[in-house]
């Protein structure tokens, strides 16, 4: 007897099945194919909730993602005529998740279009120990006429692709022009009038010149693609001299990145300010020698494969570090270039 009841309500279920029309997902730019793919596991969802696929009908599902801390919030709205008539919600703690979580959202969005559903709710036949019917009531969503949710206020929000980025290279570093004054305010060439020799000495053991040295680089990067074009950054150069004397060149910059196209192969501009340390050995006077202050950057690079997880950086890098909050003649700089690996 139950085998011939599940029978004609299989058989009912086919003949009441609805056309169902899917709309383009948003909020699904986690990654190039992520759209098509979003698309794709709702079309099956909603064939497997036994409604009927069409490419315009008055019923249309309307699928969002949004980010919540790591998760991902699916949001399937039902809209018939203009208006939202029910809607489903269920979250994902990762992109392994994500097909069952659509799939949930599309069955109790489609609910009310099962066989025989009372009017302005919708249900679905649970188990029972006494075989009487049980059913699951789900509310319709209030509509607010434009077929936008006033209370979802994640609706516009998408998924943001993080990167870190770690690279190695070269650089050019230089510090700035010192010259020598003793307790009384005399530089050498005032001490030394009557001694030229003294005043050679002086000059040489205390006037530092600027000078410019060749150093290793480490690159250090987060990278919060919050849009294709544009991406939130923080930047840390380390910079280590080999020259004549050894010097620790490191400034920690918030900026962003602007990329001017979104294919496989793409060039970015940059700039960030901050602040920066500077240890330079080359001043006879220690507190010369040592900088922490406001520092600035800008950077010019390419991403290549940029559409994958993992991307290969390749990047142009200038920064300036000023000596304390006031003394902006006394700049520290340092041009680097370096190759990143971003995953």
């Amino acid at each position: 007897m139950k085998k011939i009841i599940t029978a004609i309500i299989s058989l009912a279920a086919i003949s009441f099945a609805a056309d169902v029309q899917v709309l383009a997902p948003t909020g699904a730019e986690f990654s190039p194919e992520a759209p098509e793919m979003v698309q794709s596991l709702v079309r099956a969802s909603v064939t497997q909730s036994g409604n009927t696929l069409a490419e315009s009908a008055d019923i249309q599902l309307r699928t969002n993602l949004m980010t919540m801390g790591s998760s991902i919030v699916v949001v399937c709205e039902q809209v018939n005529n203009g208006s939202v008539v029910a809607s489903g919600k269920q979250k994902a703690a990762s992109i392994d998740d994500l097909d069952m979580a659509i799939e949930g959202a599309v069955k109790t969005a489609l609910a009310n279009l099962a066989p025989e559903a009372p009017e302005s709710a919708a249900y679905a036949p649970a188990p029972s120990s006494n075989d009487e019917p049980q059913y699951v009531y789900v509310v319709p969503a209030e509509g607010s006429g434009n077929g936008e949710d006033p209370n979802d206020k994640f609706a516009h929000k998408r998924p943001t692709r993080n990167y870190v980025s770690y690279g190695l290279g070269m650089a050019m570093w230089h510090n700035y022009d010192f010259t020598y004054r003793n307790k009384d305010g005399k530089t050498c060439k005032e001490l030394g009038d009557f001694d030229k020799d003294l005043e050679k000495r002086c000059h040489e053991d205390y006037d530092t010149e600027m000078t410019w040295e060749q150093a290793f680089v480490f690159h250090y990067a987060r990278i919060f693609e919050v849009i294709p074009q544009a991406a939130i950054t923080i930047v840390n150069n380390m910079n280590m001299s080999f020259g004549d004397e050894w010097q620790w060149h490191e400034t920690f910059l918030i900026g962003g990145r602007w990329f001017p196209s979104t294919g496989t192969i793409t060039p970015f501009l940059g700039a960030g300010l901050g602040l920066g340390i500077q240890i330079d050995g080359h001043y006879y006077d220690e507190e010369e020698g040592f900088a922490i202050g406001l520092a600035t950057g800008a950077e010019l690079g390419v991403i290549f494969f940029r559409n994958s997880a993992t991307q290969l950086e390749v990047g142009f890098a200038w920064d300036a570090l000023w000596d304390g909050f006031e003394a902006f003649d006394r700049r520290f700089g340092a041009g680097s270039f370096y190759i990143a690996i971003n995953y």
